[in-house]
């Protein structure tokens, strides 16, 4: 019987609290189980979480967000904010942001979505295209890169929350 091959990487930085973890997301499949990980971590969280979604067009940043609020409990449907720049759910209490900044020009256009972050903010907001923003640097903040390398999909985590790093360690593909 073949050995089963395990896709995850684990980095750590040295001198650092930040942990960084690669896992092949090629199928669906997987990105379902990244999804549910995700979602598994914030079922629970009552403070404010930023995921930072980095990654070219195509990579699957909306599709991994539309599996986190699938196992957060929406059955709705969830569409890339590409042109409407911010979707907003509530699910279970939760208020969730979903915000794609690829069409934005600067940080002022984002200040114009009136979306107020700030210390005592609760929620979760995803953000795709971050580079067009400054880092808020409080909360809980999450950095995912998507990417395609030969054909096949990664994301890349990196994160200091150990409870967020010990659901997504538990992830089996």
């Amino acid at each position: 019987m073949p050995k089963k091959r395990d896709y995850r990487q684990r980095i750590c930085k040295p001198y650092s609290k930040l942990f960084l973890m690669k896992i092949n997301i090629t199928d669906l499949a997987k990105t379902e189980v990244v999804g549910k990980g995700i979602a598994d971590y914030l079922s629970n969280f009552t403070g404010l979480a930023i995921f930072y979604l980095d990654g070219d067009l195509g990579t699957g940043k909306t599709t991994l967000v539309r599996e986190v609020l699938k196992y957060l409990g929406w059955g709705g449907a969830v569409k890339s904010p590409t042109f409407s720049i911010l979707e907003e759910y509530k699910i279970n209490d939760k208020d969730i942001y979903h915000s794609d900044l690829y069409r934005l020009n600067n940080e002022n256009d984002f200040e114009m979505l009136g979306l107020e972050i700030n210390e005592r903010t609760k929620g979760i907001l995803f953000i795709e295209w971050p580079g067009k923003i400054s880092k808020f640097n409080f909360g809980n903040e999450f950095f995912l890169k998507l990417s395609i390398e030969k054909k096949q999909r990664f994301i890349e985590f990196e994160a200091s929350d150990q409870e967020f790093l010990n659901c997504i360690n538990r992830i089996n593909i």
